[in-house]
């Protein structure tokens, strides 16, 4: 936090929170809303906006954040979940 206090406006108020008890699993590369769709079938993900994310069912496993993202110059998406639910997930 140190980091972000001395980079913005002094005026914002910023908090950072820890969720230790969650995992997260990104996956990324050229038709991964189309395939992640498949495991999300309540939700249009072509319709989730870049750096945008919703909390779904994903592959029977509910509460999972699921954001848009890229870092690799793909599209992407990264699905935060609770712990003990990540491998089951992952397969």
């Amino acid at each position: 936090m140190d980091h972000f206090r001395k980079y913005l406006n002094p005026a914002l108020e910023v908090e950072m929170e820890y969720l230790e008890d969650r995992q997260l699993l990104a996956v990324q590369g050229k038709g991964v809303a189309e395939v992640l769709e498949r495991l999300v079938p309540t939700v249009d993900l072509s319709r989730v906006g870049f750096m945008t994310g919703l909390v779904a069912t994903v592959a029977g496993i509910p509460d999972c954040r699921v954001t848009r993202c890229g870092y690799t110059g793909e599209d992407g998406f990264e699905i935060s979940v609770a712990h003990s639910k990540a491998e089951a997930l992952a397969r």
